[in-house]
Order: C-alpha cells, then sequence, then structure tokens
C-alpha cells in the first residue's frame, strides 16, 4: 500500500528540494497529497513546484504558499536570487490557490488519519500549525525531518558545523517545538545527507531524459553546483571534487518509505537553542529537555545511489 504525504519544503534554493520533488512523482511507494512551502517569497517557492509538477502531468497534485519568516519574524532564511530561474523562466507563472498551507496542514491532519508528514525545509509551517491547533500533534502518524546535525558531517575533505544544519537552524524555535512536540519522528541529519550526491554524469543524464520536468529540474541544478563547489571549497574540499548537488531531501523522502537506505537508532537527546541556533546532543541522563527520536547514524550510499538513479532513469 502507498503511503499518503505532504512534502513541507523550500523548494528553490538548493537544488535538492527539486530533485526530491522529482523522486516523490517517481516513486510508486508514494501518494503525493499535498505540497506545502516555506521561507522567504513561498509564492513564488510554491510557483515553482507547480510548474515542475505541471511537467511532470502531476496537474493533480495541490501546491499551497505557507509562513514567510521564522516564528520570531526575524530574517534567518537564506535568499540566494536565483530562485525559479532555470524552471519558471519561460510561460507565464503558473496561479496558486488562495489557500495558506498552515491551514492546509491543520485540515488534511484533521480529516485524514493516514497522511504522514515529510519536512525538507524550516519547520516553521509545522510550528504554526501547532499553536493553531492544539491537538493536531497527536493527529500527525508520522514525521520524517530532513535535518538535524548528530555527531559529525564531512564530504570529500569539507568538515561541517553544527551550523551547516540550515533546515533546523533557519528557526531554531519552530525546531523545538515541532521535536518536543511528542510526534513519532524520524530525524534524517546531515550527518548522512552529506554522504549522498549527484555527478556531473548524472545532470547530464536529467539533460537528456525524456521527460520535461527533468529538464527544469537539471537547469536549476547546473545554477546551484558552483554555488554548491564554492561552499565546499571553503569548507576544505578539493576544487575538482564531482559533486553537482547534495542529496540532502532526496534521501529523507526515500527513508519515508524505506527505512533499510540508512542505519537508524532510537536516541535520547537534549534538544534547546543556544547562542540563537538550534542543537541537539545526545543525552547520558534524561531530563526535562531530553527527547528520544529516531535518527539515521549511517547510510548505504551506493545502494540509495542506485535506487535514486533507477528511479529517475538515470544511468547507474
Amino acid at each position: 500500500m502507498r503511503r499518503r504525504i505532504v512534502l513541507d519544503t523550500d523548494i528553490g534554493s538548493d537544488a535538492d528540494d527539486a530533485l526530491c520533488l522529482a523522486l516523490a512523482v517517481a516513486a510508486p511507494e508514494l501518494e503525493l497529497v499535498a505540497v506545502t512551502h516555506v521561507s522567504g517569497d513561498t509564492r513564488l517557492r510554491a510557483r515553482i513546484s507547480r510548474r515542475l509538477l505541471d511537467l511532470a502531468g502531476r496537474s493533480d497534485v495541490p501546491v499551497y504558499a505557507g509562513r514567510e519568516r521564522p516564528l520570531d519574524g526575524s530574517e534567518r532564511y537564506v535568499w540566494f536570487g536565483h530562485e525559479g530561474l532555470g524552471v519558471l523562466d519561460h510561460g507565464a507563472l503558473p496561479p496558486l490557490p488562495s489557500d495558506d498551507a498552515v491551514e492546509v496542514l491543520c485540515r488534511v491532519f484533521r480529516d485524514h488519519a493516514d497522511v504522514e508528514l515529510v519536512t525538507i525545509g524550516p519547520l516553521t509551517n509545522v510550528a504554526a500549525a501547532l499553536e493553531i491547533d492544539h491537538g493536531l500533534a497527536g493527529r500527525i502518524p508520522q514525521l520524517t525531518v530532513m535535518g538535524g546535525f548528530l555527531r559529525s558531517a564531512t564530504c570529500a575533505g569539507a568538515v561541517f558545523g553544527p551550523a551547516a544544519d540550515y533546515n533546523l537552524c533557519a528557526d531554531p524555535q519552530a525546531s523545538l517545538q515541532v521535536l518536543a512536540a511528542g510526534i513519532s519522528t524520524r530525524l534524517v541529519p546531515i550527518d548522512v545527507t552529506t554522504q549522498v550526491w549527484i555527478e556531473e554524469r548524472d545532470v547530464c543524464g536529467l539533460e537528456a531524459s525524456r521527460q520535461p520536468m527533468h529538464h527544469a529540474v537539471a537547469r536549476a541544478v547546473r545554477r546551484w553546483t558552483p554555488i554548491n563547489q564554492a561552499s565546499l571549497g571553503t569548507l576544505g574540499a578539493p576544487a575538482d571534487v564531482d559533486n553537482a548537488a547534495f542529496l540532502h531531501d532526496p534521501l529523507a523522502l526515500a527513508c519515508a518509505y524505506d527505512e533499510s537506505f540508512c542505519t537508524f537508532a532510537d536516541l535520547p537527546l537534549d534538544l534547546r537553542i543556544e547562542d540563537g541556533l538550534f542543537r541537539m546532543r545526545e543525552a547520558t541522563v534524561s531530563g526535562a529537555e531530553t527527547r528520544r527520536l529516531r535518527c539515521a547514524t549511517a547510510v548505504d550510499r551506493g545502494r540509495f545511489l542506485t535506487h535514486f538513479r533507477t528511479r529517475l532513469g538515470l544511468p547507474t
């Protein structure tokens, strides 16, 4: 039986959100109920998803714009300036429904007991929904979160610090509220997601695809790759590392329907905000701030990459 999911995303900056949407469309294990958007110009982000879904022949999947700022109203969200380029360049901007994504989340989980939630961006929409509907946490059967920094994260000589956990650090108050809400949560942190990425040959495969959605995704990746490589370089990776885009979000999505891509452990974690950033640490003694979450601690890189490439029709 297919898993029914709502995907909450900040698509349009890092290209892995678009790659994740492509995997969601291609996964027979999933039924995409809706796509909600968070961070910055969420109407633009929703239009990016709308265009990609339409190109994939999935006009049946609704998209909604959500919260533009973190819960505290600050300017923490990153806006790169290339959002939508390569996807929305041609043709009129697709129309959007007026429904607010936060209200949609409340409605979906009120009306449907079998829908799960997958978040691949900051947790602001979810936290806002929890504030509106105090019973919502008990009606979300499973939450899968791409985010968190657990032990260490490296890639090809690049060493990431805890602040590289953008999704949870972009709105630390929201992250704390959601992860402490008692929802059954599967966490896929950057410790494991920095181990999987696509290469130049994969981008060429997307460009050679017969599927229009893949062509648009490839254009988004082309915009992102120089930013990604420059960031890796500042963290110590060699200039010639063949990393076109990390697969942070696709890995989290895949774990929502098949946990065996990663090794998981149920860990007691201390969740807190330190120096304005969200932090999680494995707890040695249980306390008021301790929550037990199911965390990915390792990934079968080769198996997941083969799965991702096969689903998108790329050479393996």
